[in-house]
């Protein structure tokens, strides 16, 4: 089936070919990625994919790891960087701005990059 209708070669293809990249699409889309003021740090970073700005990362999938209590977050770095053994805060689903309520300081065990089922450690992940 796969050489009769390469649908995955096909389907990434025409994502290469149009759509913009992070550094492109970043800068008309960071009003709707920020919900903070639009001339602060952060939006300025989110806005430039600038991996030197303060961190701003939107995980979308928390995977459960055989250690307990551990998990794998998968997400994307809009800026800054991820780097093994850094503290990121984390602001849940149910976090107001100026409240502390849903929002967490924890640091970061592994940097990996996944290949399929294999895991590679990195030292960190740029925007």
């Amino acid at each position: 089936m796969r050489t009769w209708l390469p649908a995955g070669e096909a389907l990434l293809q025409m994502i290469a070919i149009h759509l913009p990249s992070p550094v492109v699409a970043q800068k008309y889309r960071m009003e709707m990625l920020y919900e903070g003021p639009h001339d602060d740090e952060a939006a300025l970073g989110v806005k430039n994919c600038d991996p030197d700005a303060p961190l701003m990362m939107y995980i979308s999938k928390m995977v459960p790891t055989s250690d307990k209590g551990r998990f794998y977050a998968f997400g994307r770095v809009f800026s800054g960087r991820v780097a093994t053994g850094m503290k990121a805060r984390i602001m849940g689903p149910n976090y107001t701005p100026g409240k502390k309520e849903d929002l967490y300081e924890k640091a970061i065990q592994r940097t990996i990059l996944m290949m399929g089922r294999y895991t590679e450690a990195i030292e960190d992940v740029p925007s």
